[in-house]
Parts: C-alpha cells; structure tokens; sequence
C-alpha cells in the first residue's frame, strides 16, 4: 500500500512543470543604492532615502521573502518621509539586487539576522539623535517583531495588516493536487523552491489588490516561487506574533483594513491587545484592503503618529 501510495505521488510529482525564479537583474548605472556586506560575506542591496539634512526619524521598511521593489514602491517611500524622514530600503537576500539564492535559504534565521545586522550597523542607530521605526505589511509584519526583539533601540513599529490569522482565499489557496505536490516535496525535496507565492491575480476579487498583484508577477526584483523550507518557516515565524507581542516594549501603530480578504481581523486584534507597551493605536481603515490602499488611506495617520514619538 505504502509503494502504491508513493508511486502516485512520483506520478503527480512529475506532472507538474518545473519552477524557475528569476535570476537577479543587474544593478543599473544610475541606481542610488548601496551594498552591505553581512557576516557571510552575502552583499545585501540598500536604498537609503534621505530628504534633508535635518530629517526627524528614520524608518526602516521590513520586507518579506518576496522582497521589495524600491522603484515601484517610490510613492509608499515619499508617503512614509512626508519629506521629514529618512527612510532605509532594504532588499533581503535571496531577493531584489541583493545575494542569495532564490526562493531559498540554508537557515531561515539568517533572513532574519541580515536586518539586525544592517539596523545595528546604521548610523542613526547608534547616534540616539533620531528616532527608530521598523514598518512592516503583511509577512514582513512577523519579521518586525522578529528583528525588534533583537535590537535595543527601537523607538516604534508599524505593522499593516499583521498575519497571525488568515482567511481562505479565492486565487490564494492551494488545490488539492498542490497540497499533494507540497507534501512530496517536503518530504523529499524541500529546499526545491515550488510554491508559487504570487497566486493567480485573477481569481483576486478586490480589484485594488488584483491590479496590484498583477503588476507584482513578473517583477523581477521579487521572488515568485519558494521552498517548502521557507515557506513553513515563514509560518513558524507568524504564529510566533503574539509572543513576541507579549514582549514588545515600545510603541506600535497597528492598520487594519476592513476590506482585508487575506488577514482576519481577530488575529490583529489578539497582538494588539497582548502588547507589552501602553503606548499603542489600533486603527481601522473602512475601505482598506490587504494591499497598499490601506497604507494609502492611512497616510494621516501614520504620519501623525510618527510625529508625536
């Protein structure tokens, strides 16, 4: 029966095409960045956003395994420096400009050990003259608390739409033959990247995510598929939320948006309330969906909450 059963799975296994990431784009003449080389000698790709001398704070964006394009997310850089704040890009590796194989690591904590290393590096950081924030959205959420427990000087967190709880998904939950595939390879391959994170944008019925997500695909600063490894490392870390909630000892600005088809409420309501510190603001914004429109809406707000730090 056990033979039977694996034989099925090599069948379904080799029905499906092979994933393939995209290799990482080279580095344009004119791009502003920098590289930082961590403990491994991987050299990490920074844009670092400083709109005058004379800037209050300094925000850092925590991306997720899929990365971040700094270019494409020039409105979201300006809208969080509100021309008063300087704000560090940091593209993971594995992802964007940065070193690292894709959709792939040998150690999850190595992902999350690059941003300490690079935060504690930073001049702000070390010269107590401006404040420290670390924004999150989505996943990346769970790798500010992850990093912030791990520094000293952290003066604030923003996190949009926190995972700890999600809700299934049209176009983003797998099939039944996928769960099979991913067992497969769980089992006998999983540091083969396979799982496509990107879903399929058409099936997403918020249509400010849709064309969101759409414009995401093909990008070739963010990562598509990912390994098995990866990916229940990444939900290890989720579920570690309230935990590290328990713990956070500095303010938090948490942004839900109402019309959040991925992230259950409950789940951003259980991190608020186990926040350690007193210093914290839940707010919900009314048509804000998982993307970027609740970041959008909430410009306001997070720039007020910044200035009174």
């Amino acid at each position: 029966m056990i033979c039977f059963i694996l034989f099925i799975l090599f069948i379904l296994f080799n029905s499906y095409p092979a994933m393939k990431n995209l290799d990482k784009p080279i580095l344009p003449n004119n791009d502003e960045g920098y590289f930082f080389e961590v403990k491994d000698k991987q050299k990490l790709y920074i844009y670092d956003y400083q709109p005058n001398e004379t800037y209050n704070s300094t925000l850092f964006i925590i991306s997720g395994i899929t990365g971040i394009n700094h270019i494409a997310e020039k409105d979201l850089i300006e809208q969080l420096s509100n021309n008063k704040n300087r704000v560090v890009v940091i593209h993971p590796r594995g992802t964007g400009y940065s070193d690292g194989v894709r959709g792939d690591i040998s150690n999850f904590s190595d992902f999350i050990n690059d941003y300490i290393e690079i935060i504690k590096s930073d001049k702000d950081y070390n010269s107590n003259q401006h404040k420290i924030v670390l924004f999150g959205h989505s996943m990346s959420t769970a790798v500010v608390l992850a990093v912030a427990d791990k520094i000293e000087n952290v003066d604030g967190a923003i996190l949009i739409n926190p995972p700890y709880l999600l809700k299934k998904v049209k176009g983003m939950t797998p099939s039944i033959g996928e769960y099979v595939k991913y067992a497969w390879y769980y089992l006998f391959d999983k540091h083969e990247p396979i799982v496509n994170m990107a879903g399929d944008p058409a099936k997403i019925e918020n249509e400010a995510d849709r064309k969101e997500s759409e414009s995401r695909v093909n990008d070739p600063l963010l990562v598509k598929y990912f390994s098995l490894y990866v990916m229940t490392e990444s939900r290890k870390l989720m579920s570690l939320m309230i935990d590290y909630s328990q713990k956070a000892n500095y303010p938090l600005l948490l942004i839900y948006g109402l019309n959040d088809n991925i992230v259950d409420k409950t789940g951003c309501d259980l991190i608020f309330n186990k926040w350690r510190n007193e210093n914290k603001q839940y707010s919900l914004i009314v048509n804000g969906s998982h993307g970027k429109l609740t970041v959008k809406s909430a410009n306001e707000i997070i720039i007020k909450w910044i200035n009174n730090l």
